[in-house]
């Protein structure tokens, strides 16, 4: 396994894909922060030239974690079968575990790297930028990120495994949103007539960051600000690490490469 990972390594460190794409996202968020900047500069009493209203997108929305993390996976392993990459490491006498294992510490070490990248434009434009106080929104964003860490694990290992099972990534992109937003979003609201739904769709990641987090200009609400809203997250996204991992296994050994 680990001669896999360090192959895919040197292969994804050596095409342009990842950096095209951690390029891509850097200039949309320094762009958005420029937009930010010049408006405060042209318009007179403008409101939202201020670091804190910046971070505080990635602050209320961190379900975007999991999207990116979905999007790193397919990138890096979308195209696999057609170009006949994964019948050629089967081949080769690499476990099909090992394969499914190694692709998601491969994607999570991926995302991880371009989340490093990408965050040092944002913040760093957004501070160079705006202005008001810095302190109090990177603190927030720095726990939020955190506390979203292992939701975002598990929805990659989940965009791993689905990439597996189907053939076609768009497949796999529907029923990945399907399973981390729509079944969660349906829950909760059938939740105010079920009380078993509710209690379940109270611990699922897209509602807990979704549902259970605010930031704006008039102050933050933020589950991770205590010890057992911290908890709830690590322990929500544990539970998806398990239960995708234990499925992704399962897929990997009954899929047949095609």
């Amino acid at each position: 396994m680990l001669n896999y990972i360090k192959g895919e390594g040197y292969r994804i460190t050596h095409s342009r894909g990842m950096y095209v794409a951690a390029g891509i996202a850097s200039g949309l968020l320094v762009l958005m922060n420029l937009v930010l900047y010049i408006s405060n500069q042209n318009i007179t009493n403008f409101p939202y030239g201020l670091m804190s209203f910046s971070l505080n997108n990635l602050i209320a929305n961190l379900q975007i974690l999991f999207i990116s993390g979905f999007v790193v996976a397919a990138l890096l392993f979308g195209d696999e079968r057609k170009n006949g990459t994964l019948k050629n490491v089967v081949a080769y006498g690499i476990p099909r575990i090992h394969i499914f294992i190694g692709k998601c510490v491969v994607s999570i070490a991926t995302a991880l790297c371009c989340m490093a990248v990408i965050l040092v434009f944002y913040v760093g434009s957004a501070y160079l930028l705006l202005g008001g106080p810095a302190a109090e929104p990177l603190g927030k964003m720095a726990g939020g990120i955190g506390a979203a860490m292992p939701s975002a694990f598990a929805a990659v290992i989940l965009g791993v495994a689905l990439l597996t099972l189907f053939e076609k990534d768009v497949v796999a992109a529907i029923v990945w949103f399907a399973v981390m937003n729509v079944i969660p979003v349906i829950c909760y609201y059938a939740g105010f007539k079920v009380e078993i739904l509710r209690k379940i769709a109270g611990w699922m990641p897209w509602n807990i960051f979704r549902f259970e987090v605010s930031a704006n200009m008039s102050g933050y609400h933020c589950l991770w600000d205590t010890p057992s809203g911290l908890a709830k997250c690590i322990i929500a996204g544990a539970a998806g690490i398990l239960i995708f991992g234990a499925a992704g296994i399962l897929v990997s050994r009954k899929k047949e490469i095609g």
